[in-house]
């Protein structure tokens, strides 16, 4: 079956960012298409001008003389199965499988000419007309640290006479500006993309360094761009309610080698990480290596010190220097080597590094330090079982008191962290304090059993305290951030995780305004 030939097709979720997109190609193509979404808006009017059919709900009834249709992954799962089982004769493709396969038919010349024209018309991959032959890009993934790698990388690039731009999920920075992005982690568009690398070009940027996430590759996001330095920070368990497993989590992020390298690019791989193997083996010999502790690296770092920032020695084949980095936790002393080698490869001597990495501060959100006496209290992204057992085990190796851990699990994700979350939360932490972490349609007390069963499970005889009311939204966090203040002491540390940088909280389908940075230093003041 030719999908771009056939009569009819249903779109259920039409105007999401990616099905307007793949909508407005069939369109183009000539088929008919039938629509499903929640409301009316302009990309939905759009699509109707074009000539699709929208019901503005989700379909209750089989699609009539239909050859497929398409869904997104972010409806409710019983929706997309009753959508399946209604359907059980009919081909469904995901959106973002369906947006990656029409990447593929293009670049492999599997179109035919009205429908590259199409494909051109819908600005379903713009990124293929942009000339990049003036500016090197960057691009990093891993599952943690990549927005304070990409942060280290544009810092050193900066600080060293070059003109760089950053396009991470905390924001985007292209000349003097820096420009709210509101992208609740993930890589952005095509179309965004192609706006941000439209600014970065007219400002005249050296570089581009990008965050690329497994979504971003998976999908498509960043079709069109082949990367001239590519960095992995770990590849962990995450994900793993879009991707199923950790091998093909891993296979979406070796995209960025696969499909998004050049015979020349450079290949910064993490020794220390279980992915190293499986990466290095398709990078054909262009990959650099680094690690901690490990003397077969190409740069490596040794003598760790986090009592007073970060305090270690850098080893290259050549020579060891001494660096400090005036920020908190260790894992960014690997966040530092993968920047460090990116640098490197980009022409900056290591002297230069290690000296403007003295100068580097924190990134929002990330083991960002509010306040200091009389008890610590540090706001961190993490959000994964490693990036919080390498957050807690940073704070707790500077805690003199207790350690009070305030989080909870995201609703409609990865179900499988919430029990390895809660049992080293209670393995490290003396108090753990579970609340709401955009628990959307998922029922928050039953998030929080989950992390609990894993909370228990830890061993230790830690203190749990569970704020888990679903009728007053954002009070639920702010409340439990409360409880840690009234009960910190003298001594004890204070870590928030999970939301950071992030401006809102998800109860239901509703978006309500918030920020754990913000609102910490509310209740301080207060």
């Amino acid at each position: 079956m030719n999908r771009y030939e056939v009569e009819r097709v249903a779109i259920v979720g039409i105007g999401g960012s990616g099905a307007y997109y793949i909508a407005k190609f069939l369109l183009l193509c000539g088929m008919d298409v039938i629509g499903f979404d929640k409301k009316k808006t302009s990309k939905t009017e759009e699509l109707e001008e074009l000539g699709a059919d929208i019901t503005y709900s989700n379909p209750k009834e089989s699609f009539e003389d239909v050859s497929y249709f398409i869904y997104t992954h972010n409806l409710p799962k019983e929706v997309i199965k009753s959508l399946k089982d209604l359907n059980s004769g009919i081909d469904a493709y995901e959106v973002g499988e369906m947006y990656k396969d029409i990447i593929a038919d293009y670049e492999d010349d599997l179109l035919s000419e009205s429908q590259q024209e199409a494909f051109h018309k819908s600005n379903l991959a713009p990124l293929y007309s942009i000339d990049f032959k003036d500016t090197r890009l960057i691009g990093i993934t891993g599952t943690d640290g990549k927005t304070t790698s990409c942060s280290m990388v544009y810092h050193i690039l900066k600080d060293n006479g070059f003109n760089p731009a950053l396009i991470s999920t905390v924001s985007a920075k292209i000349g003097d500006k820096e420009i709210d992005t509101g992208f609740h982690t993930t890589t952005p568009t095509s179309q965004e993309l192609f706006n941000l690398f439209n600014q970065a070009l007219k400002a005249g940027c050296t570089h581009i360094v990008v965050e690329v996430t497994s979504h971003g590759l998976e999908q498509g996001r960043v079709a069109g761009i082949k990367f001239d330095t590519i960095g992995y920070t770990n590849v962990t368990n995450e994900h793993l309610d879009y991707h199923k497993t950790y091998e093909r989590y891993l296979e979406a992020k070796s995209l960025l080698i696969r499909e998004h390298s050049k015979p020349s690019s450079v290949i910064l791989l993490n020794m220390d990480d279980k992915s190293y193997d499986y990466l290095d083996g398709i990078s054909l010999g262009r990959s650099m290596e680094y690690g901690v502790d490990n003397r077969e690296a190409d740069i490596y770092a040794s003598n760790i010190d986090n009592t007073d920032g970060l305090k270690f020695k850098l080893n290259t084949k050549t020579d060891t220097f001494n660096v400090h980095i005036p920020i908190y936790g260790k894992y960014n002393v690997s966040n530092f080597l993968l920047a460090c080698g990116v640098c490197m490869n980009e022409g900056v001597d290591v002297e230069d590094i290690v000296e403007s990495i003295k100068h580097f501060m924190s990134v929002t959100g990330r083991m960002e330090l509010i306040k200091e006496k009389p008890y610590k209290i540090f706001v961190d992204f993490a959000h994964t079982p490693n990036a919080t057992l390498k957050a807690l085990e940073s704070v707790k190796e500077i805690t003199d008191g207790r350690l009070i851990h305030v989080f909870g699990c995201a609703g409609l994700r990865d179900t499988s962290k919430r029990y390895e979350i809660g049992k080293i939360s209670n393995q490290l932490a003396d108090i753990t304090i579970l609340t709401a972490e955009d628990p959307r349609t998922e029922n928050l007390k039953e998030i929080n059993d989950e992390i609990e069963r894993g909370w228990r499970d830890g061993g230790s005889d830690g203190e749990l305290i569970r704020f888990d009311y679903d009728d007053r939204d954002v009070e639920v966090r702010r409340d439990a951030i409360k409880k840690a203040l009234e009960v910190a002491k003298e001594g004890d540390t204070i870590i928030i995780t999970g939301k950071a940088h992030e401006q809102s909280l998800c109860f239901g389908d509703t978006e309500f305004d918030w920020n754990d940075i913000d609102e910490v230093k509310k209740l301080i003041s207060s």
